[in-house]
């Protein structure tokens, strides 16, 4: 798969779904000076926040597009493919605005949250709405009788909601870190971002090619959750441990008293009685340095680092064996997964 390839092919769209919608309404918005006004900064709001990043799950599209397509794929099923990718970045967009905001982030993708730029911070909350609104402007247009990519981005946006509201609820109905265990985290990371990390991208994929039967196939939901949990496990372990010049973000996990990967492992290696629970207990989910210090000298203690790696290598090796054993009766499928899985295998962003 050459996915700089479906990053070239995403890109040379960026500036059509603009245009088509910046021109929504547009013959009324022309005609109102105050509409015009706020029509300017939704085009900055999208400017600023879909232009930049990774894209993984754009590409994601189209990667399973072309492998599905055995390279073959037209330009008019490409361009569909570009549309579904921008579609879920938009969708990506809106959470990151509003997640930010919520977990009080300072950067993101390498610029201060978007909240931080504008002058009421929380008006970001109506910008994030914006930008999910506009998923739904592309999918009128380009897809009008799709109803299941309609349901499809229906139900995953619903879910990652759900998902996100689990993890901002839970330093409020969990009364200690004692209580954050691996059955909360993997519901959690779940709903928040394997469904619509891995799995979504690859659905829309699916559902506009030939193969549009194999989304039905039980197995093929099961392995992208797979890959998406371990995706989020990544991205907490950066939280902690990334290169801000790579990640483009400052973690506040620790901060934030989330319930992360690094901290459910931690709480399940120490005993009861360990006085590093009693630390982990007075200095998680505290803004002050020191105290954000402590718990990341009890992760070096713990040897967090080197579980991390362990847990990468026997979920990769985990996952490989289930698509293998998987009855899909499609190659395409079971390399487009392989190579998704590789793709963010040891990401160190």
């Amino acid at each position: 798969m050459n996915s700089a390839s479906s990053l070239s092919i995403l890109n040379s769209y960026y500036n059509t779904i603009v245009e088509d919608l910046v021109s929504s309404y547009s013959s009324e918005i022309s005609r109102n000076i105050y509409l015009e006004k706020i029509h300017s900064h939704f085009k900055t709001v999208l400017s600023y926040n879909i232009s930049n990043g990774k894209k993984i799950r754009g590409t994601t599209v189209i990667d399973t597009v072309r492998v599905l397509s055995s390279e073959s794929a037209d330009e008019l099923l490409l361009k569909q493919a570009a549309i579904l990718g921008w579609c879920i970045e938009l969708m990506q967009g809106a959470f990151l605005v509003a997640d930010d905001l919520m977990d009080h982030s300072l950067t993101r993708r390498g610029q201060p949250c978007w909240y931080l730029k504008v002058e009421e911070k929380e008006s970001a909350v109506n910008d994030s709405f914006y930008l999910y609104s506009c998923t739904f402007t592309l999918l009128n247009k380009y897809f009008p009788t799709n109803f299941k990519l309609y349901h499809l981005f229906n139900e995953i946006f619903q879910r990652t909601v759900i998902g996100q509201g689990l993890d901002l609820e839970t330093p409020h109905y969990l009364p200690s870190i004692d209580f954050y265990t691996e059955e909360h985290y993997y519901t959690v990371v779940t709903w928040k971002t394997a469904y619509y990390t891995i799995a979504l991208p690859i659905l829309c994929g699916i559902l506009i090619t030939p193969s549009s039967f194999l989304a039905d196939h039980t197995e093929v939901k099961t392995i992208t959750l797979n890959i998406g949990t371990y995706f989020q496990v990544q991205d907490d372990y950066l939280d902690c441990y990334g290169d801000i010049n790579r990640t483009g973000k400052i973690g506040t996990d620790i901060q934030e008293r989330k319930c992360s990967w690094l901290i459910v492992q931690a709480m399940k290696l120490l005993e009861k009685n360990d006085r590093r629970r009693d630390i982990l207990r007075d200095n998680y989910g505290n803004d002050d340095q020191n105290k954000v210090q402590r718990v990341k000298d009890i992760y070096e203690e713990l040897n967090l680092k080197e579980i991390y790696q362990q847990y990468e290598e026997k979920t990769y090796q985990n996952i490989i064996q289930l698509i293998n054993q998987a009855n899909f009766n499609s190659k395409p499928l079971e390399q487009l997964l392989k190579q998704i899985l590789d793709s963010i295998h040891a990401r160190s962003k």
